[in-house]
């Protein structure tokens, strides 16, 4: 599976749903949620790293399915590329029991701006002949970007404008000039990019000493998707050329320094970030481990103090032991084995349902002996199939053939809510005994009662005869139909009022195809019990492991972020000290010639350094 995304700012993922299936194809739930994780890495699956820390690592937040894993909120990357998302399911220590790949590459968002393809130091410029000293830049290509710094516009051609400006909290300065006295200059832009071999202002330059000016680069492009950002590099300009290399050299000191205290910054805060992640790992694997023994404590798992691993291993280990015995004991079962599977089949009348009650299950299955063999399916189609298949020996029916009353119609001796007479013999429906295991049956509930509401009916269990003739003769006097009425003793009353005969009369209960038996109240709850005990388990290996990786760590942690802070304090100094020198250079304000001077580089610069020497010097601080 392959994905395209485009690099955007705190954008995340679509969640991600995971499921884990059986070789049968049925969801599994046999597993810790913490066994399961994705790990999301830059370049193709056959390039996954090894080292931890260039993986994103991160579980799952379960869904109100117990089969069905969340991954929510991991940011998309902002550097195009290909990458690569893999979810994993390890067990028993053995990495990659399981794994799902997807490939993604993010491409870059809209063009945004104009930027070089790397970082440019502030250059520092001055008035004289030597073009060495006029250089602004030098082989410098500027791109045309998004807001990550990716390459966006490669279908883009137009034209680069390069001027020079003030800052904008100072406009009223004489402006320095590129060579070829002009104040702008224009270069071609090609497929987003262009390259500036070298650029430089004419010998002589006006402009103020020890001034900050702005050198302007403006893309203009053909049907600009977006208006684009100019780029913009400072620089200095002087005219006194005892100083000039003192301060190129200080200002290259401090441009080194800038961008490696920039550095260690970074550092000390991927590393803090590192400890605090751990740290909050911890807390809230914590606040989880509080939260599930609470739940094991309603589910009737008395534990006041936090359980080890051993100790919430061995209580798994008997619940487990538990469900088994459960399992293994003797009960009633459908003993019809013959299997109809497909997507649109739901199984036999017998084995959708179980019923609690011996004597009930009797008389039910009875009633219903003609129909529990056949197979109930939710369209025709697949009916009309099984139908085929069969050669017409199977009976098969359609959940679309099937209209029943959607809405539940009291037992009939109650009308508008209130009862007519006082029966014996406690009447129910012969339906309400049905129990539907959702979890076992792969259907859904409502279809199984619309299936049961079809072959029962209004049907009726009763504890005995005497009380079912009463029933429907009280019925009768008040001229209310009366459905079929079974005894639990094994009699039926049919709605006609005919009873008695071995034909009203059901056979002993190892004669018939008869509904099985469902396990007891005390296995749901010992399943649900297990399945927060994994919960628990998982919460508590995970409160381990983190306790661990920040013991491990939190020392190496320790002494790295104090050798960065030691740096940092350094080279913050050496910074204080370079501002200092900056700050003192003498920088002698000469009187320049204008930039159209018809005197030569030679007199020019002469008449300078006499005027230099005649004049007292003036401080200026660099920013």
């Amino acid at each position: 599976m392959s994905t395209l995304l485009r690099a955007r700012n705190h954008c995340v993922f679509t969640v991600f749903s995971v499921t884990v299936f059986s070789e049968e194809g049925s969801p599994m739930t046999a597993f810790k949620p913490a066994d399961l994780s994705m790990l999301l890495w830059e370049g193709p699956p056959s390039m996954r790293p090894t080292v931890a820390t260039e993986l994103k690592y991160k579980n799952p937040v379960e869904n109100e399915r117990k089969d069905c894993y969340e991954f929510r909120d991991e940011e998309i990357p902002t550097c195009v590329g290909e990458y690569t998302v893999e979810f994993s399911l390890q067990t028993n220590k053995k990495e990659d029991h399981l794994s799902h790949q997807i490939s993604v590459t993010v491409v870059a968002n809209e063009p945004i701006k104009l930027q070089p393809d790397y970082h440019q130091q502030t250059p520092v410029v001055f008035y004289c002949t030597d073009i060495a000293n006029r250089i602004l830049v030098e082989n410098m290509t500027l791109k045309i970007t998004d807001q990550f710094g990716n390459s966006a516009g490669q279908n883009l051609d137009g034209t680069v404008f390069i001027s020079i400006k003030c800052p904008k909290e100072e406009r009223n300065r004489s402006l320095p000039l590129f060579d070829g006295k002009t104040n702008t200059i224009s270069i071609k832009l090609k497929e987003g990019s262009v390259l500036i071999n070298s650029l430089a202002i004419m010998e002589n330059s006006p402009g103020d000493n020890g001034s900050r000016y702005i050198l302007h680069f403006k893309p203009e492009v053909t049907n600009p998707p977006t208006s684009l950002s100019p780029f913009e590099l400072p620089f200095n300009f002087y005219n006194d050329a005892e100083n000039q290399q003192k301060k190129i050299q200080l200002m290259k000191k401090k441009d080194e320094l800038t961008e490696a205290l920039k550095e260690c910054n970074k550092n000390f805060d991927t590393i803090r970030k590192q400890n605090d992640f751990l740290k909050n790992k911890v807390e809230g694997s914590t606040r989880k481990e509080v939260s599930l023994r609470k739940e094991l404590n309603e589910r009737g798992i008395k534990t006041e103090h936090p359980l080890s691993i051993e100790d919430s291993k061995k209580c798994l280990d008997q619940k487990k032991s538990e469900v088994e015995r459960i399992e293994k004991m003797p009960r009633r079962i459908f003993s019809i084995h013959k299997k109809f599977s497909g997507p649109d089949v739901l199984g036999m009348v017998g084995e959708l349902a179980f019923v609690a009650d011996e004597d009930v299950a009797r008389v039910i299955s009875w009633l219903l002996q003609g129909d529990m063999d056949c197979v109930i399916t939710t369209t025709t189609t697949a009916a009309q199939k099984i139908y085929d298949d069969t050669q017409g020996n199977q009976q098969v029916m359609a959940l679309d053939s099937i209209l029943v009353q959607q809405r539940d119609r009291p037992l009939p001796h109650i009308q508008n809510c209130q009862e007519l007479f006082k029966p014996s013999g406690n009447p129910t429906f012969a339906r309400k005994h049905l129990i539907y295991r959702d979890k076992q049956l792969s259907c859904d509930r409502n279809n199984l009662i619309k299936v049961f509401k079809n072959l029962l009916g209004d049907t009726i269990v009763m504890d005995d005869l005497f009380a079912a003739t009463n029933y429907r003769k009280a019925l009768v006097e008040k001229h209310i139909q009366c459905p079929t009425i079974l005894t639990r003793e094994g009699e039926r009353v049919s709605n006609r009022g005919k009873f008695g005969g071995a034909q009203n009369r059901a056979p002993s209960i190892d004669k018939l195809k008869v509904f099985g038996a469902p396990l007891p109240d005390s296995y749901e709850e010992l399943k649900k019990q297990i399945d927060v005990l994994h919960q628990y388990c998982a919460a508590v290996e995970e409160i381990e492991k983190a306790k661990k990786d920040l013991s491990h760590y939190c020392p190496k942690w320790v002494d790295e972020m104090q050798n960065e802070k030691t740096q940092i304090d350094v080279i913050t100094k050496e910074l204080e000290e370079i501002n200092k020198q900056l700050a003192s250079v003498s920088v002698r304000a000469g009187k320049r010639a204008s930039g159209n001077s018809e005197e030569s580089p030679g007199t020019a610069s002469k008449r300078q350094r006499r005027r230099c020497m005649d004049q007292p010097g003036s401080f200026s601080e660099m920013n």
